[in-house]
Parts: structure tokens; sequence; C-alpha cells
């Protein structure tokens, strides 16, 4: 019987080696991490405290809500109008960092008051709802604010880009930052008295 020498033992023996390890099986893959409860986690932001003085998430989306709720997209809209709500966020949240308790009286807007559940029924309402809260918590979250500081969030029945002179305000105005629109607007006894509406923020200069 032929005896190996060592350089064939070993050549045998390494052999023997990478041919178990081109065979061994791969790891199984990591376990995938547990699905996220959506509901849950809007619920969790929108509760969220913003200040004292403006409330939590939700209450942002509540204000975004009685301000927009009646505007919807038309197919010549430059943006969506799940688009120029988040920047009606921005822009609520921006007066509140500047004014504090005091952003009611230099910067008017809604008051964060809950629809009733009858309302909420309806399809449209629904849909105007989420789409407002979404809103808000997008802009709380999101670190980029698309308005660059705008305090102020006017409803207009014309494409006017000019500056916003309020009464009894500076003569001059304070100049556009976004201009979102037209919208179709469903209340016409309200700010806006037209049937298309233009969302626009301002800002405090």
């Amino acid at each position: 019987m032929a005896i190996p020498d060592a350089q064939d033992d070993t050549s045998w023996w390494d052999k023997l080696i990478a041919g178990l390890a081109q065979k061994q099986v791969p790891p199984p893959p990591p376990p995938q991490p547990p699905p996220v409860n959506q509901s849950a986690w809007e619920k969790s932001v929108e509760q969220a405290r913003i200040s004292d003085s403006l409330g939590t998430v939700h209450d942002l989306g509540l204000i975004v809500f009685n301000e927009s709720q009646s505007y919807s997209d038309r197919p010549d809209s430059n943006e969506p109008i799940d688009t120029a709500r988040e920047k009606m966020a921005h822009s609520v949240m921006n007066a509140d960092q500047k004014w504090g308790a005091e952003r009611m009286r230099n910067a008017k807007t809604a008051l964060p008051i809950e629809p009733p559940a009858k309302a909420l029924s309806d399809p449209t309402v629904r849909a105007a709802y989420d789409s407002s809260l979404k809103a808000a918590r997008e802009a709380y979250l999101n670190g980029n604010d698309p308005t660059n500081g705008a305090v102020f969030s006017i409803q207009q029945p014309t494409p006017d880009r000019s500056n916003y002179v309020f009464q009894k305000g500076r003569p001059q105005g304070v100049p556009l930052s976004t201009h979102s629109g037209p919208y179709n607007n469903t209340y016409t006894k309200g700010q806006v008295p037209s049937s298309t509406a233009w969302l626009n923020t301002y800002w405090d200069k």
C-alpha cells in the first residue's frame, strides 16, 4: 500500500476542509421586525406637545382642518392640497414660535375644534380631516420648512402675488413666501367668497 508523503497528506487535508467549507449551509436570515401599527404610530405623533400655547400636533391638525376643510384639488392646481396644508401647518408653528400666547392676536387662525362624528361620516369631510392631521404630523416631524419661516397663512380668491396688507397693518404689507392653488372652494360665505381659492403664506418682514 502506498503511503502519501507529508506534502500529499497536507494537500489532501486542505482539499477536505475546502470542500466542507463550500458545503456549509448559510445562516438563516435575521427575523423580520414586527409590523408597525400605523394607526397607533399616527396617534402617538399627534399626542406630542408642540408648546403650551399651541398644544399638541393633533391640535395643529384641527387648526389646519378648520382653515381648509372646504378646499380640494383641481386639475390645474400647482400642487396637491395636502402639500399646501403642510405649508399652512408650518406657518402656524412658526407663528407660535415667534409670538407664543400672543399668536392669535398677531396671526389669527381657526380654533382647534374637533368636528362631530356625524360630520366625519361624510367621505369628503373625512378626507379633508385625515389630510389635515397628516399635514400636521409631517410638518412637526419634518425639519425642512418649505415656507422658510413664514408666519401668516392667508387664503385668497385670486392668484395675486403682491404683498398682503392687513387692516391697520403696515402700508407696505407683508411679502409672499409660498403660493399654492388654485383649489376648489365649497364654502363661499367665509374669508374667500369665491368657488376658487389660493392658499398663500407670508413672512413678517
